[in-house]
This record gives structure tokens, C-alpha cells and sequence, in this order.
């Protein structure tokens, strides 16, 4: 996994060192899907979105990607089933997710001044710590993971170099060792800025 973590981050470098680049910084709000909202099926309200991208073209860009997503449960009464062990209580329930992504985006139109739909994904490491407290007890899988991250998302322009940018990204994590796949869309609303 380090060689993908040193790959992915030697790619984000490379993509944002180019000519004309695109920072945002986002709020996120993400809905678990699959397996992780089976585990967890309350939306998480606690994420935050870094991205670089540099333009190798006027409609093409590579960069890279860090989020921090904070899934969190709160379940009464129930039983939790470990190996031998069942216990019955007040369950806390805790997922953060790490991407660190590489990606790449297309965009539609040319115009920095009007409104740019884009369309993109992503692929790097994941960092997963999901985590089960029950009174004193307390199970934690703290893995890294492989995975994919499509997206959509469209650029405002609020003054010549800086947009407002709302993007739609659904994320993908494949399983490692005994762990489950995770998946979850996110909902990303923030401020995009260039040079």
C-alpha cells in the first residue's frame, strides 16, 4: 500500500505543479451506501474536502484529492456480535475515511466567466478506521484500502478568479483483509480559486 500512497502523491505534485491551476476547499456531507450504510445509516455532516488541479489543457485537468468524512451512529439496545461474544446495549458507532486520490477532470466549455460543468473520478488509498464502542468495550479496524471515485460537478464564477464549486462524488472502497467494502455518495459545496 506505501507504493500506492508514494505513486498517488508523486501524480497529485506533478498534475498541480503545471501552469494554470484550481484549489477548492469544501464542506461535505456524505450518505453511506452498501455494506457501510448497513453498519451505519445515518449521513455523516462532518466532512471536508482539499483538491489541486492542474490544467494540461483548457478542458483537462489532473490533480489530487484529501477528504475527511465522520460517519456516526448512535444505537440503543442493540446486540453486538464479535467472534464468540454478543452483548446487548448502547452501541456507538464511528467510520472516518481518508481519500487521497488521484484524479483527473474534463470540462465542459471554455469560458472562465460563465458556468463550467465538469465531469472527473478518482482512484488512491484509503484510510478506513471504523470503530464499534459498547460500555468499556471497543472494537476498532484501522486498514488501508484501494479505491474509485467518479464525480460530477459544476464551477460558478463569483469574480474573475474564484468560483463557487458544488460537486457530487460517489466513492468506492474495495475490501482489505477481513474488513467490509465501504461506499458512500458526498455532496461537496465550497470555494474554488486559480491562477
Amino acid at each position: 500500500m506505501k507504493y500506492i500512497i508514494t505513486i498517488v502523491a508523486a501524480l497529485m505534485i506533478t498534475a498541480v505543479a503545471s501552469s494554470q491551476s484550481l484549489y477548492s476547499f469544501d464542506y461535505t456531507v456524505s450518505f453511506g451506501s452498501g455494506e457501510t450504510a448497513d453498519y451505519i445509516q445515518s449521513p455523516s455532516f462532518r466532512g471536508i474536502t482539499f483538491e489541486g488541479r492542474g490544467f494540461i489543457t483548457d478542458q483537462v485537468s489532473l490533480g489530487g484529492l484529501f477528504t475527511w468524512t465522520t460517519f456516526y451512529e448512535e444505537l440503543a439496545g442493540a446486540t453486538f456480535t464479535y467472534e464468540s461474544a454478543a452483548l446487548t446495549g448502547t452501541q456507538y458507532r464511528y467510520i472516518n475515511a481518508y481519500p487521497l486520490l488521484f484524479q483527473a477532470h474534463y470540462y465542459l466549455g471554455t469560458d472562465d466567466l460563465e458556468p463550467r460543468a465538469y465531469l472527473g473520478g478518482g482512484f488512491g488509498a484509503y484510510k478506513i478506521n471504523q470503530r464499534t464502542n459498547m460500555g468499556v468495550w471497543s472494537v476498532e479496524e484501522n486498514n488501508w484500502h484501494f479505491g474509485l471515485s467518479p464525480e460530477v460537478g459544476i464551477l460558478l464564477p463569483v469574480s474573475f478568479d474564484t468560483y463557487l464549486n458544488v460537486s457530487f462524488r460517489y466513492h468506492y472502497v474495495f475490501k482489505a483483509k477481513e474488513t467490509i467494502d465501504h461506499s458512500w455518495f458526498g455532496l461537496s459545496l465550497g470555494l474554488a480559486w486559480g491562477d
